[in-house]
Parts: C-alpha cells; structure tokens; sequence
C-alpha cells in the first residue's frame, strides 16, 4: 500500500502536464440570454477567435510569463481492496513559482481521514537549481533528494515549460475537446476515458520523470482511468490561464491489490510576474537530510 500511496502522487504531476490541444471550431458562450438587450450586448466581450489562436495566443502569452501564484484545492477519495473503509483527504496547496531559473516554493495543508481518525499534516517544499528540499511535519525534518534525482528533475522542468512541446502531444485529442467561452474567459473542457489517456499518462510520467522516482513503471503498466475531466479559463485580455479543475476516476493495481483513487481539483492561478524570487533560506540547505529512495 506504501509503494501505491508513493506512485500516487507522480500520477498527479503528470496530469498537471496537461495541456490543450488546437482545432478550428470558435468558443459557443455560456450563460446566453433568450432574448439579449442592446445594453447588454454592448456588455458582452464576445470573441470570434478559433481555439487555435487561442491557444497560439497562449503561447505567445507564455514567453512573457517570470513568474506566478498558484492556489489548490483538493479532495481525495481512495480505496484498496484489502481496506473495509475508504480513505478520505482533503488537502489545500499554495505555491509561488518563478520560471527562470525554474524555483517554487509550496505548502500544502492535508486532512486524512482513515479508518475513522482524523490526521493533519503540513509539509513544504523547495524545488531549485540548489535542490528539492522537502519538510515533513511528523518528523519536524527537512529532507533533499539525491543530487542526481534532483539534477534530472530540475533538467525536465525546464523543458516542460514550454507550453508548444505539450501542445504537441497532445495533437491526437483534438477531437475529445469542447471549446466555450464566457465575458472574461475561454473556457476549454475535457471529458474522456479509455486506454489512450492511460497510455499518454504513462508515456509522460516515463519520459519526463527519474526512473526511480516512478518505481520503474511497474505501476504504470497496471493503471486504468476510468474517466477525467478537465477544465482550464483563459483570461480573454491577457491569455494567461486563470483557473484548472479536474476530476478524475482512476486503478492502480500493484503487488496484488488495487487501488481506486477519485480526485477532484480546483486551482487558481494569480499575481502574474509580481513575485521577484523564490530562494531557499540557507538553514533549510544546511539541515537538510537526504531522502533514501
């Protein structure tokens, strides 16, 4: 169960690398009166941009981008099948990142509720060219992955953040994409299932990630999603992303037990290019103990 919790969580960071693919057809609105005033259609900020400008103007949007704000929350539902009762999480994350050099700072507060008991942990966590450094508070510790780990990482960070290359992948879902828009917003839906989303899954995880971060794959090759749903806002005046909810329905079986995991996340993203730096204090370096992975 160890080994499943811990593959969890890369799962996670793959889906994260979601992003959208472009096709042709223009943004349907949301929320459309019957009968529209001539008030209100002054109000109205429609837009006749296909999803692909949208998405190239996102791009174009992207290389400006230094910095920014992310805030998460999210709700867990996971069942094994040698536990009589589901273990519920509901955990809230706050991040800063800054893309160059590629630094985050995150903080992530969580709720576990087993077997009737309630438990809360905080951890933090620094991701930079000096490391990762991770504070588990059950142990009142800061950790650090290995350098090589950590090093691989840091390589793959800053090749994800180019937003093109994900556009690229994500070419053969053209056609399970929904294209909306509301006053401020374009709004991009996903809703798929099938063995196509759990191979691009673990195609990512496998080229992006350390080997021994994902166990080898062991568990990739024993994944199911049974369904995603996935929803990102584009802001219409500056194309920076604005909002990302998923909702996912997945299996994982390894070592003769599966896991059934549901997840439902909801992130905002704010403060574009108004944070100056994410650093590292120098007594997290230098307390930190490394990671045995």
């Amino acid at each position: 169960m160890y080994k499943l919790k811990k593959t969890l969580s890369v799962v996670f960071a793959a889906l994260l690398m979601f992003m959208l693919a472009a096709c042709d057809q223009t943004a349907t609105t949301t929320n459309e009166e019957a009968e529209p005033t001539e008030e209100s259609t002054k109000k109205k900020n429609t837009s006749e941009l296909t999803l692909e400008e949208v998405m190239t103007k996102s791009m174009e949007a992207s290389e400006s981008v230094k910095s920014f704000a992310v805030k998460m929350d999210m709700t867990q539902e996971m069942s094994a099948t040698e536990q009589t009762e589901a273990i519920d999480m509901d955990s809230t994350i706050d991040m800063k990142v800054v893309t160059n050099p590629m630094t985050l700072y995150q903080k992530m507060d969580m709720n576990m509720n087993e077997a009737g008991a309630e438990n809360t942990y905080t951890t933090e966590t620094y991701f930079s060219p000096d490391g990762i450094f991770v504070f588990d508070s059950s142990t009142n510790q800061w950790m650090t992955f290995p350098k090589e780990m950590s090093d691989q990482l840091m390589q793959t960070s800053t090749q994800e953040t180019n937003p093109a290359e994900e556009l690229k992948k994500l070419q053969q879902f053209v056609d399970d994409f929904t294209f909306e828009q509301d006053d401020k917003n374009f709004i991009l839906k996903l809703n798929a299932s099938g063995e196509k989303f759990t191979d691009f899954i673990k195609e990512t995880v496998e080229q992006t990630l350390p080997q021994d971060l994902y166990a080898g794959g062991d568990v990739f090759n024993n994944m199911k999603i049974n369904e995603i749903k996935y929803e990102i806002h584009i802001n219409k005046e500056t194309y920076y992303p604005t909002s990302l909810n998923t909702v996912m329905d997945m299996e994982i079986t390894a070592e003769g037990e599966t896991v059934k995991l549901k997840q439902n996340m909801k992130g905002k993203y704010t403060d574009y290019n108004k944070i100056e730096e994410v650093k590292v204090p120098k007594e997290v370096i230098d307390n930190a103990v490394e990671m045995e992975m």
